[in-house]
């Protein structure tokens, strides 16, 4: 081994070796030493999802999950019920229940044809996992958790420092005379290694190891002890047939790693490769998207129920308010001799039956409000009852089904995760037939070492000893290098082919479950189009019903102005007294089944976010959104509550022929000072809750007239359009803690009704009348009613 001296020139080449060493450190650890970016900052974590959980849940693993305690929300007894409905009114709108169903609720039924209700059902334990959840704040998170997984399958390729350092002491027996300065030193080791695994699958490092030996004696002259051995290794590692190449390791779920350093990837280990993750993230958003779109449905679909379920409960009471008139006016004329005295029995029935008709209502508007606070994540016994205030959509609409088709195969988010199935068993395809090589590798190491027997100092010592390792190392004058290959092959790739023929058959498996997938959703699109044509084909008919049983309420009120009535028309006024009472429920149930049909198609097309002006993006609100949605609509509603018209009675859409007319976003009235109330939202007179005591005669007057309120105000029509004031019923004299002002559902106590002076009939009365059976008796008193207006009904005018 020759020596140089110091020099100028050595030097010089040792500067430039430094520099070669910190180039080649620096540029190792800025490819591989960055940082990666998670799915969400940590502060942005905390503040979107830590805060809703409970202080100490990560912390405190061991403390008791006790049961979530339910307060008392109001001073009620608890949620209202067909004979405890006194509860404050809070009008909403759909905007506003979307916005909090989007922050707080769930998504509902999932059943394509039966929208509007909740899940009841509770999760339960499935294998190691608790799943039946629908809210959609555990949805939300299922994205996320696929991120984060893709930033695991990224992770393999990060860059990994190993650094080692140990001591050791040798004191063994020495069986030779030669051997004894070997079998008592002591040992040092230093080691630090940065390694980059790369894309193409291969590993470069760079290594660098410091050895110290100290002998307890010389072996003879020229013999360095101490010793230190720094040396720098470059190491470089290439497969070049299985998982050759940036594709194939961006699919494979871990890196090759590398067999000369024993290095395994720094992470990723569980994942899937990195292509594929990224298709699990695309599939995550996706089933996000359908979970909305199917809380969107629901939304709107229970909105509509609740909209139709006041609307019944309106009519029955309306034919409850008609029966107690009617009874009225028949037990007059049973006391005249003038009706049959069965007939008073008749309209007691006609009044029960009305008064059981309205507790049914009143349960079936209970029931469609639980509904719709079960998709919003709101309690049944806060205190209010929720009045959709939005206006109907009745314009008629006729969409293009190939247009729409098109949009359904491009924008159903169910489509979207069937074809990225497809992608992935493609990709795996790929990925098992690069797996079915042979693991060939190029591997390579080049290193420079020193000796010295310090770190310090000069070069060279007296008598030619070397001295410092380092310098003797940055000379550059221990050189070592290998090349080589290795080959592992299995006999017989049997394994590999099975994998390669199993994702083969996964491949046409999933594409025939595509095309099956498309084809169920045309079809779907098919039956929400006939849907939407035949919902808004049922207005006209319901409507024109209604109005045909109101002309013909009309013209028994003039028959009776005229004196006219026939006993004989009793059972048929009876029998059309409750037909306009179903009539008016059905023609109202049919706009919101349009509504609600609508809303289908929209889901059908996949494009009810849009329809709804909703959209769905990654991490927390931004900063400046400090307030939630539902807050200002909330406040842009009550401005308008305050600021409407209180005359604007909605345009209905009447019997017209379907065209293409386009249709206006759901619950399309402007909020600010244009609200129109629908009239079950609007103060009104109460219910009777008892039927009234017969009338002494008079047989000096004429003979009755049915009361105006009879048969819904009916007055034949001269116009199609309902536009017309509201008619007027006979006005009570309330006592006890009613208050004719108060809000629908509110108790009014009991009602009696100013004497009338009865007229003798226009029948003859010249014989003296057989006295009058008495009375049926009284029903105990009716529960709460009223709060609403009744419908408007068009002027008198000419009808056939």
């Amino acid at each position: 081994m020759g020596q140089r001296g110091p020099g100028r020139g050595d030097a010089m080449s040792r500067k430039r070796w430094v520099k070669r060493i910190l180039a080649g450190l620096l540029a190792i650890g800025s490819a591989g030493g960055c940082k990666q970016r998670v799915f969400m900052e940590p502060a942005d974590y905390k503040d979107a999802v830590m805060n809703a959980l409970p202080r100490g849940l990560e912390s405190d693993p061991h403390s008791t999950l006790t049961p979530d305690k339910v307060d008392r929300v109001t001073q009620e007894k608890g949620p209202g019920d067909v004979l405890d409905t006194t509860r404050p009114p809070r009008m909403v709108t759909l905007q506003e229940c979307i916005a909090i169903a989007l922050e707080q609720g769930n998504t509902g039924s999932q059943t394509p044809t039966n929208f509007g209700f909740k899940t009841e059902s509770i999760e339960t334990q499935n294998g190691r996992t608790i799943g039946g959840s629908d809210s959609i704040k555990v949805f939300a998170v299922d994205p996320a958790i696929s991120a984060v997984s893709l930033e695991r399958s990224l992770s393999k390729f990060d860059a990994r420092w190993v650094n080692s350092l140990t001591w050791q002491k040798f004191d063994q027996p020495t069986a030779a005379q030669f051997l004894s300065f070997q079998n008592s030193r002591d040992v040092a080791n230093l080691t630090t290694t940065l390694a980059k695994p790369l894309p193409t699958g291969g590993v470069s490092a760079i290594t660098f190891s410091t050895d110290y030996q100290k002998f307890t004696s010389n072996s003879g002259s020229g013999f360095v002890n101490p010793n230190y051995t720094p040396r720098v290794q470059f190491t470089f590692e290439q497969p070049l047939w299985r998982l050759f190449g940036v594709e194939a390791n961006q699919l494979a779920g871990s890196h090759p790693g590398s067999q000369l350093l024993n290095l395994q990837p720094s992470g990723g280990a569980g994942t899937e490769g990195i292509l594929i993750s990224r298709i699990r993230v695309d599939q995550a958003k996706a089933d996000f998207d359908v979970k909305v779109n199917y809380l969107l449905v629901n939304i709107e679909t229970a909105y509509w129920n609740l909209y139709a379920a006041y609307y019944n409960l309106y009519a029955q009471e309306e034919g409850m308010r008609q029966a107690f008139e009617g009874y009225r006016f028949i037990q007059i004329r049973v006391e005249t001799g003038n009706q049959p005295p069965q007939d008073a029995y008749q309209a007691r029935a006609q009044f029960e039956r009305f008064r059981r008709q309205v507790y049914q209502a009143r349960g079936q508007v209970l029931e469609s409000e639980r509904q719709i606070r079960g998709m919003m994540g709101l309690r049944s016994d806060d205190g209010f009852r929720l009045i959709p205030i939005d206006k109907p959509n009745e314009a008629p609409f006729r969409p293009d089904f190939y247009e729409a088709a098109n949009e359904a195969l491009s924008n159903r988010p169910e489509l979207l995760e069937a074809r990225e199935t497809v992608k992935f068993n493609q990709l795996n395809v790929q990925l098992q037939k690069n797996l079915r090589r042979p693991d060939l590798r190029l591997v390579s190491q080049y290193d420079i070492a020193g000796l010295g027997t310090r770190l310090d100092g000069s070069e060279t010592l007296a008598g030619g000893v070397p001295g410092n390792a380092l310098s003797s190392f940055t000379s550059n004058n221990f050189n070592s290098w290998t090349v080589g290959f290795r080959l592992d092959m299995p006999l017989g790739f049997r394994d590999a082919n099975g994998l390669v023929r199993d994702s083969q058959l996964n491949l046409a498996r999933s594409y025939f479950q595509l095309r099956d997938a498309e084809m169920k959703a045309l079809e779907y699109l098919v039956q929400q189009y006939r849907r939407v044509i035949q919902a808004h084909a049922e207005i006209g008919p319901a409507r024109e019903e209604r109005k045909a049983l109101q002309i013909y309420l009309g013209k028994i009120k003039e028959l009776i102005d005229i004196g006219r009535w026939d006993a004989n028309s009793y059972q048929q006024y009876l029998t059309v007294q409750r037909d306009l009472a179903t009539s008016i429920a059905n023609e109202f149930r049919a706009i919101a089944d349009y509504n609600s049909a609508l809303a289908a198609m929209e889901l059908a097309k996949g494009t009810i976010q849009q329809y709804n002006k909703v959209s769905v993006n990654e991490g927390p609100l931004p900063p400046w959104a400090q307030k939630k949605a539902a807050d200002h609509i909330r406040e842009r509603t009550e401005s308008a509550l305050k600021l409407r018209e209180r005359d604007c009675s909605p345009e209905p859409a009447g019997p017209g022929v379907i065209g293409s007319t386009p249709i206006a976003p759901p619950g399309g009235t402007p909020l600010i000072g244009n609200i129109t109330l629908p009239p079950f939202a609007e103060q009104r007179a109460p219910l009777p809750d008892a039927l009234p005591t017969p009338l002494p005669l008079d047989p000096k007057k004429v003979a009755p007239s049915l009361p105006s309120g009879i048969g819904m105000s009916a007055q034949p029509p001269a116009t199609t359009r309902l536009t017309q004031p509201a008619p007027q019923f006979p006005n009570p004299t309330f006592v006890g803690n009613g208050d004719p002002a108060g809000v629908f559902f509110q108790p009014v106590g009991t009602a009696s009704f100013a004497p009338r002076t009865p007229a003798a009939s226009a029948i003859s009365t010249e014989t003296k009348p057989s006295p009058a059976p008495p009375a049926p008796p009284l029903p105990t008193p009716f529960p709460a009613g009223g709060g609403s207006v009744p419908l408007p009904v068009p002027p008198l005018g000419s009808a056939p």
